[in-house]
């Protein structure tokens, strides 16, 4: 039964954990290197090397949160083609953690499916992933486990007329979920931390391609449920990328 009095307690709750939250703000640049290259007629790899770095130092209470790299994370995937909009992979990847004054070392087991679709003036490309995780906290060295699904919403605008040429400057946007089906329970890397969504990418950026390259400037926010008390880590980035595609037929007189 709707109760007056039960609105303005639990109003009054929601301030007071806000008043006394202890959120991490964070600002620094993210980079991101992604190379593709044909394996097969119907397979290709992908390498994808991102890296995150704080640039300002952050204190909470008596607690000093250091500037410094945050994440180092490489990827390498093998994508199937399955049909014109739709392909499918799998793939592993390590990642190297120094976060909330801890580090970690994580291995990634993942499997993806990407469904695209072009439009007449921008494309659109959705991603779902299911990660397993297996972090090591280097400090006791006690290692744990994850599985958590991500779902990718992407878009992406150009300025050129993509029927008559292959090069020109885009816009992009792109907002990724994460869903903590288990967390990790050594540390705070995939940590579930109370929280089934537990983790928000959002990315835009201004970019140039000229369909073999694509260099890309954006800002990139990421939100994290840091602890079981609920508080906050925010991580305003800028974000610089570069893409490559590479046919191995071209460079293959390196060789002899």
């Amino acid at each position: 039964m709707f109760s007056v009095k039960k609105v303005i307690l639990s109003l009054f709750v929601t301030l007071i954990n806000t008043c006394f939250s202890q959120d991490l703000h964070l600002r620094g640049v993210g980079t991101t290197y992604s190379q593709t290259g044909k394996v097969s007629k119907k397979w290709n790899y992908n390498l994808n090397v991102t890296s995150v770095y704080n640039a300002y130092n952050q204190t909470i209470g008596e607690k000093t949160f250091p500037s410094g790299h945050v994440h180092f994370v490489p990827h390498l995937g093998f994508i199937r083609k399955m049909n014109d909009n739709v392909n499918a992979g799998f793939g592993y990847g390590f990642g190297r953690h120094d976060i909330f004054g801890l580090r970690e070392n994580e291995h990634r087991l993942f499997v993806q499916s990407t469904y695209s679709k072009k439009y007449p003036r921008f494309s659109v490309s959705q991603r779902g992933r299911f990660e397993y995780r297996s972090p090591l906290n280097l400090k006791t060295n006690i290692r744990s486990d994850a599985a958590i699904g991500r779902y990718q919403l992407s878009a992406v605008f150009p300025f050129y007329d993509t029927k008559t040429s292959k090069k020109g400057f885009y816009a992009s946007a792109s907002n990724e979920i994460f869903f903590y089906v288990k967390g990790a329970t050594n540390g705070p890397v995939s940590s579930k931390n109370g929280s089934l969504l537990s983790e928000n990418w959002s990315n835009i950026g201004l970019g140039y391609t000229n369909k073999k390259n694509r260099f890309e400037l954006g800002y990139g926010f990421q939100a994290l449920v840091r602890n079981k008390a609920q508080d906050m880590r925010f991580i305003n980035l800028c974000t610089l990328s570069y893409s490559t595609t590479i046919n191995w037929d071209d460079v293959q007189f390196w060789f002899y």
